[in-house]
């Protein structure tokens, strides 16, 4: 990825205008909210403009319950690209103790292809165009067999329109499953333990989750295909605002997987300074560890480090060849009660970088 630039400035000024002072979370059904407009520059986008958003409250009166959110986010670039997201994460009181997380996402968007593999050369043109339309919805229930686990279903459905293929060579002659897009469609289980002392800003505890869903024609799917997924959290509290966390993530498909399904690594979560969709294949590994602390009144920074990769099967992955990923980033406390941050994160790679402007922690 080339050079990325962004208005530095306005992380702090923006960030001072729109902070909400003297907010009180803790009075259930009260609804608190935060802002920032997004002024941003890279290869794939060039100039694009926005704005993202959070709404959060309470929805019971449980010492431990957790906020609910609603994330909001659009932007639109001056290469003709938009992105319209509403993403809610909702905390159920009373008997039940029911999680729910789901996402609405529409947009238009210029992505790169480079091919299937974890050593796909770099080729004189990887974009395409795709048109995309996607509901997740994830429900979960506490039990009692272990404390705060809960388990659900979760549902996905999906409509991938390739818009335009842009002469990508690997795209071109139709050979790649999904190069003419399609619809996904599918079912699956899902396990959670989420102990977090906070989801916003976790200083301790754990949060673990496993789900598989399984993609069939019978769901209305184009292709047929199982995807699973492992995402293992942890977090330390040093002392004196000194916070490590790290995490293992990993992705595994199986069948007839559309190339724009395939794990892909890379983006503003993990291997931060990846462009994603760089590498993808049908198996996913990464782990990242990071270093978060408040240094000055409502200022705080990060330093991050992970590896990880992509491969056709498990004996595949090599930790030698692993990619790497490094930065920095830079925090804004909103909320000091919630400890919700809007964040900026440069991160790293080989021959590679990136910058990632967002509410909450990248995990």
């Amino acid at each position: 990825m080339k050079k990325n630039t962004i208005i530095l400035g306005l992380f702090f000024a923006v960030s001072q205008l729109f902070a909400q002072e003297n907010l009180d979370s803790s009075k259930v059904g009260k609804i608190d909210y935060a802002y920032y407009p997004m002024i941003f520059y890279t290869p794939e986008t060039h100039f694009a403009f926005g704005a993202g958003g959070m709404l959060y409250s309470r929805l019971g009166i449980e010492k431990d319950l957790q906020p609910s959110k609603v994330q909001l986010s659009s932007y639109y670039t001056t290469n003709n690209q938009y992105y319209f997201a509403i993403e809610p994460t909702l905390y159920f009181g009373g008997t039940a103790k029911v999680i729910s997380e789901s996402k609405f996402i529409y947009s238009k968007e210029l992505l790169k292809f480079y091919g299937i593999g974890n050593n796909t050369p770099k080729i004189d043109n990887p974009d395409y165009e795709i048109g995309l339309f996607r509901f997740y919805t994830e429900l979960g229930y506490e039990t009692s067999l272990i404390k705060k686990l809960h388990i659900g279903f979760v549902y996905e459905y999906t409509i991938n329109t390739i818009i335009d293929k842009l002469e990508n060579t690997e795209l071109i002659n139709n050979e790649v499953v999904g190069s003419n897009g399609g619809n996904t469609s599918g079912f699956g289980l899902l396990l959670i333990v989420d102990q977090r002392d906070n989801v916003f800003y976790p200083t301790k505890n754990g949060y673990y989750k496993v789900r598989m869903i399984f993609m069939e024609r019978s769901f209305g799917s184009d292709f047929t295909y199982n995807r699973l997924v492992f995402d293992f959290r942890k977090y330390y509290n040093l002392g004196k605002s000194n916070i490590v966390a790290g995490q293992v993530y990993f992705e595994s498909t199986s069948g007839d997987v559309p190339f724009f399904k395939l794990p892909a690594l890379g983006g503003f979560k993990r291997m931060r300074g990846y462009f994603l969709g760089r590498y993808r294949d049908e198996l996913y590994l990464t782990w990242q560890i990071e270093y978060r602390k408040i240094i000055w009144n409502r200022i705080g920074a990060v330093a991050f480090f992970g590896m990880g990769d992509v491969a056709k099967r498990i004996s595949q992955f090599n930790l030698s060849q692993f990619k790497y990923s490094y930065g920095v980033g830079l925090r804004y406390v909103f909320d000091e009660k919630e400890r919700l941050n809007v964040r900026m994160d440069l991160g790293f790679g080989k021959n590679t970088s990136g910058i990632y402007f967002s509410l909450e922690e990248a995990f």
